[in-house]
């Protein structure tokens, strides 16, 4: 059975990219395990993005998961976690679906804030 356990949309700074929102379903690993997941989930995305030059669509394997990233041309960006078994093709899909309808929720204005600084 296909799983997918993680989206989110981030917005592609020139020199970071910063998490806009993201959801994760982590029933499939243990209690103990889930934050450090978690963190793994959310840093892949942000680094994938990151790499990823505007109007481009990527697919990496990472350990025993899939990670699908889309950045397009405005630099809003999705990226997708999943098992080997999602198809490529169907996370794609999702990604553009998803990118399209935060696209006509939230204004350009309240996703292209600049990141703070560390």
């Amino acid at each position: 059975m296909v799983k997918l356990y993680h989206i989110a949309v981030l917005y592609k700074h020139q020199s970071k990219s910063i998490c806009l929102c993201s959801a994760s379903d982590l029933t499939a690993f243990g209690f103990f395990q889930r934050n450090s997941v978690q963190e793994f989930m959310n840093f892949s995305s942000q680094i994938l993005v990151e790499r990823c030059q505007p109007a481009t669509r990527t697919s990496v394997k990472e350990q025993a998961y899939m990670c699908h990233v889309y950045v397009r041309a405005d630099r809003l960006s999705a990226a997708l976690i999943s098992d080997h078994e999602y198809p490529h093709r169907v996370a794609h899909t999702l990604l553009n679906k998803v990118l399209e309808e935060f696209s006509n929720k939230f204004a350009p204005t309240a996703w292209t804030g600049e990141p703070k600084s560390v």
